[in-house]
């Protein structure tokens, strides 16, 4: 029994040591360099014979055709031969030939296990004084190029399950190790094959013994250089023949080549006696000597002026492309670009940082249920943010409501906001929900706040205080879950200084104010939006339009537009009215105007356009303080009666 144990802990520490050994292999070849792999095979080879106990490890390598074993690292104990070259492993061994070859491992605990069929390779091994002995396929990217195995020439053993596969795992990474030695082989040799090419055709040679500071330069490198054929070459020489702005970066190259050794690489120009500047291509290698100092450097200069004088024609031929690409694209090519900041912002169109920061406002209190007070001149697209804010919001799924409450007769907003009973007033033949109702669990948009009446105010304030709503003629309160979003282009903090808006309906309302900017503050944004509109009238009147005349679009970029988007907008449509060919041109508003620009007009035409234009200022709003009817002095009532005369209608889309 104690004997037992002590076979069974002499194996486990059998087992220790060699997944030991794997792990170091493994860590010591991950990185390995090229140059150090021969070396440490070698070493390794060493440590698998001490781990084991055998007598002998050896890797060979497969010739291409698969006959041939050559070996190529082999380490022995004193007194054991090494396994020697195997002139024909196909012939010789055919048994352990077609388990290699297969990727099979060959495993031998003794001679006397071999099969009948390999005779051959039990006179083989005896010859070779292999009793046991065990070797695995060396396999890279599925094809075997070899194999490694150990063997004991004094005595026999079993191979366990734990170390053929271990034995597997070491000839991995040796395969690993010898594909990349190839690889770095191949690839050297190559650029061997490479720089005497290069050296065969009309290439300048040159050899510079490093210690004695002479340089051998054949007849056509003394041509590059602009040098005698008789002239001394030396380093001096050479450096001092390379131009001034070159000559320091030549100089760092060639003493960093001298600390690492190896290729030398630049390209740089010469000046000859003559003031003829050359582009020379450059390639050496610098030998160290056994101190690891700098004996010899040898390489090749290649005249590139011609390829770096046509680098520079193309070069310049690109940038004269774009920049007549830009041009042309500025004048005749399309600038439509359609921008949608985020998904749920709808028809807003800019990238200008002034409308990206609206729009991050946006994104933050969409998702929330605070009130938005939402400022800004006219025309600058309060109502597109409201609706934005509403699609970005839990409440998207109903439709939102909007109220004009400077479109709204006095006598009639609180029963639109809040709704009537049936005979609440003369004329209320029928009971009415109000918009409050109608937006139940939706957001409503009260436009022109700031035109709301007193009496109407205290009642909104009600509404969001109490969240509930009385209709006119019913003394019932009927609950309501709704989102306010207000704008006014007026100062509302001064109206309520004023003393026309209650401070504390402001303060309900002003819990998270948005700004529109004017259309002067984010100009870079006119050409996206002159082309959205272009895009919807276009399609509307059927006339397509490819170009946009460069001096319209300066001229707009420049304009104030105090109607802001809406302005610009009708001044678009007025240009696809009068389009007549693919290329649009669009007269501002000061110059649509003038008589010059379209002739003289009659007193009908110059009346309806100052009225147009003074509607479009107000957002078509005629009654109240700043509507239309008191900018032109004129009564409400008449204002009406002379549109009606002119034919002005608002256009759904105002």
């Amino acid at each position: 029994m104690q004997a037992l144990n002590t076979d069974i802990q002499a194996e486990l520490e059998d087992r220790l040591r060699f997944e030991t050994l794997l792990a170091e292999l493994s860590a010591r070849f991950a990185n390995l360099s090229p140059d150090e792999v021969d070396r440490e095979i070698s070493n390794a080879l060493r440590c698998l014979v001490e781990t084991l106990r055998a007598d002998r490890a050896t890797l060979g390598r497969l010739t291409e055709d698969g006959r041939d074993l050559i070996v190529t690292h082999a380490f022995a104990v004193p007194g054991v031969e090494t396994f020697p070259l195997v002139p024909s492993l196909a012939t010789e061994a055919p048994l352990l030939s077609r388990t290699l070859l297969g990727g099979r491992p060959f495993v031998m605990a003794r001679l006397a296990d071999l099969p009948p069929e390999a005779e051959k390779e039990r006179k083989l091994f005896a010859n070779r004084q292999i009793l046991s002995g065990m070797v695995v396929p060396l396999m890279v990217g599925g094809r075997v190029i070899g194999g490694v195995g150990c063997s004991l020439a004094h005595g026999e053993r079993e191979w366990p399950e734990s170390v053929a596969r271990g034995m597997r795992l070491i000839a991995d990474v040796f395969a690993n190790a010898l594909a990349r030695q190839d690889a770095d082989r191949t690839l050297r040799e190559s650029e061997e094959r490479m720089r005497l090419a290069a050296a065969a055709a009309n290439i300048g040679l040159w050899d510079w013994d490093i210690p004695r500071n002479v340089i051998w330069a054949s007849d056509q490198a003394r041509t590059l250089y602009g040098a005698q054929p008789d002239e001394l070459a030396n380093f001096q020489r050479l450096i001092a023949c390379v131009h001034p702005d070159d000559r320091t970066r030549v100089g760092d190259a060639i003493r960093n080549t001298f600390h690492h050794g190896g290729e030398f690489r630049e390209e740089y120009r010469v000046v000859h006696p003559d003031g003829v500047i050359r582009w020379l291509h450059v390639v050496g290698s610098c030998h160290l000597d056994a101190g690891g100092q700098p004996a010899r450097m040898v390489g090749a200069s290649l005249d590139i002026t011609q390829r770096r004088d046509d680098e520079a024609r193309l070069r310049n031929a690109l940038e004269e492309v774009q920049r007549l690409r830009a041009q042309l694209q500025q004048e005749n090519l399309y600038l439509q670009q359609e921008v949608k900041s985020s998904q749920g912002h709808g028809r807003i169109v800019g990238q200008s940082p002034a409308i990206r920061r609206v729009l991050a406002q946006v994104e933050q209190v969409a998702p929330t249920a605070s009130s938005v007070l939402l400022l800004g001149e006219t025309g600058t697209g309060k109502e597109l943010l409201a609706t934005a804010i509403h699609e970005l919001s839990s409440r998207r799924d109903r439709a939102m409501v909007r109220v004009n409450c400077a479109a709204i007769p006095a006598a009639l907003i609180e029963s639109e906001l809040f709704g009537r009973e049936k005979g609440a007033y003369t004329g209320a033949l029928a009971r009415q929900i109000g918009r409050f109702e109608m937006a139940n669990g939706s957001t409503i948009f009260l436009d022109e706040i700031s035109e709301l009446p007193p009496e109407s105010q205290a009642k909104l304030l009600r509404v969001l205080e109490e969240r509930e709503i009385e209709r006119l003629g019913s003394p019932k309160s009927v609950k309501v879950d709704v989102r306010v979003i207000a704008a006014t282009n007026r100062d509302l903090a001064k109206t309520v200084a004023e003393g026309r808006f209650r401070e504390d309906l402001y303060y309900r309302l002003n819990v998270f104010p948005i700004t529109a900017p004017p259309l002067r503050e984010r100009r870079e944004d006119i050409s996206l939006l002159v082309w959205a509109f272009i895009e919807e009238f276009s399609k509307a009147m059927g006339k397509p339009i490819q170009a946009i005349a460069k001096a319209s679009l300066r001229a707009l970029q420049q304009n104030d537009w105090p109607g802001n988007v809406r302005e610009l907008r009708n001044v678009v449509e007025r240009a696809m009215i009068l389009a007549s060919g693919p290329t649009l041109r669009i007269d501002p508003p000061g110059v649509a105007a003038t008589p010059a620009a379209r002739g003289l007009a009659t007193l009908a035409e110059v009346e309806r356009e100052h009225i147009q234009r003074v509607l479009e200022f107000t957002h078509w709003r005629v009654r109240g303080a700043g509507g239309a009817a008191e900018i032109l002095g004129l009564p409400p009532t008449t204002l009406e009666s002379r549109m009606a005369k002119l034919g002005l209608r608002r256009h759904p889309s105002h």
